[in-house]
């Protein structure tokens, strides 16, 4: 799970706790959603990142229980907590992350489901399904194999997927950085003493007509 709201199965730990209630764990399996890992806050983009995750995974949980993986990119940044799939490689994932799930060998032969967004617009304005996507998708995805990185034709295709992808993120990034200003701003509100009406109290060592009291020493009137 992505991590929005009351839910369970949105922290490593959460499904390790499902697993352990379950008598017959031979029935058990995980799936890797890879938007919603992103978005719950498990870093998949450099190769450092994936593979501590990896391991926390495989620590907490085993692979073992690792049966198949969603794949999808983000069209909200890292640990939104919001579910919002984005095709690969436009979104906040990016293009390296998937180079990184195609060539991890823990996940060889392991089913990969795409869950991308196929609805496009029409030439008479209306929105209707495009399934060429997902074949057009696929075949990117087995283009990562071994793929070079640093090459000039993979750095073409991150940068072209990125630019296609640019209004969704500014959209999605900008809807984030707000929450986030709310957030902070109701913190500090309520961090912040109350404000009290009326005039100042007189100093106790003050008399009414503005002498000092008998107990107050060094008074300069």
């Amino acid at each position: 799970m992505a991590g929005s709201g009351n839910v369970l199965g949105s922290t490593f730990e959460d499904l390790r706790d499902i697993i352990a209630l379950i008598d017959d764990k031979s029935r058990v399996g995980v799936c890797i959603d890879t938007c919603h890992s992103f978005a719950a806050g498990y870093d998949l983009r450099t190769p450092k990142a994936f593979q501590q995750t990896m391991e926390k995974f495989d620590q907490i949980i085993g692979m073992k229980y690792l049966k198949a993986l969603h794949l999808n990119d983000s069209k909200a940044p890292f640990s939104s907590h919001r579910d919002l799939h984005a095709n690969i490689g436009t979104g906040f994932l990016g293009l390296r992350a998937f180079h990184n799930i195609i060539n991890f060998d823990d996940f060889q032969n392991l089913p990969m489901v795409l869950e991308t967004p196929i609805d496009r617009k029409g030439e008479d304005g209306k929105t209707v399904e495009d399934k060429s996507v997902w074949a057009r998708e696929i075949k990117l995805l087995e283009g990562l194999i071994g793929a070079d990185v640093e090459g000039e034709e993979f750095r073409a295709m991150e940068e072209r997927l990125q630019k296609e992808g640019e209004e969704e993120r500014k959209k999605f990034q900008g809807q984030a950085d707000r929450k986030v200003q709310k957030t902070l701003d109701d913190l500090l509100k309520k961090a912040s003493p109350k404000k009290r009406g009326g005039k100042k109290k007189k100093l106790e060592t003050e008399d009414e007509d503005g002498g000092c009291g008998s107990d107050t020493e060094g008074c300069s009137h």
